[in-house]
């Protein structure tokens, strides 16, 4: 019986640590107070760059992440939120982290070669042990019009 509860909440656990993607378009915007840099484009070729957090109640429970580029905290998302941020063409570090009240606070991240005038989607998910990580979404980077 003691075997039977402990195997019941391992996979509560690890059912737990589960995200859902959530659509750009289904995606509530971050507020203002949330946003602390690049959230304007500076020239008309800057990039573009959506960054959408999964939904998920259970993975940390709801807790946000934070999005750094160059090292910079450029904004803090919540389950379900997305941020639209900007930065010039060339390469980019695009890191998240889990906010202070979720385990796994490690930066992790992706370089990113960015091009003049296109726009990215990326995806913040959490995976085992509720650890942060990004990817690149769909539709895979395009032409924006300004």
């Amino acid at each position: 019986m003691r075997k039977i509860q402990v195997i019941g909440i391992c996979c509560l656990i690890l059912a737990g640590c589960d995200t859902r993607a959530v659509d750009s378009s289904r995606a509530v915007q971050v507020s203002p107070e949330n946003v602390y840099a690049f959230s304007r484009p500076a020239t008309r070729d800057d990039a573009r760059i959506t960054f959408v957090q999964d939904k998920g109640g259970m993975s940390c429970f709801g807790a946000g992440m934070q999005v750094f580029m160059d090292n910079r905290l450029a904004a803090e998302t919540s389950s379900g939120e997305k941020v639209t941020l900007y930065h010039a063409p060339g390469p980019v570090q695009f890191s998240i982290k889990n906010n202070a009240m979720c385990a796994g606070g490690d930066l992790v991240g992706m370089i990113l070669d960015l091009k003049p005038g296109y726009s990215y989607q990326l995806r913040g998910y959490r995976g085992t042990w509720d650890k942060p990580e990004v990817m690149l979404g769909t539709p895979p980077p395009f032409k924006y019009t300004k």
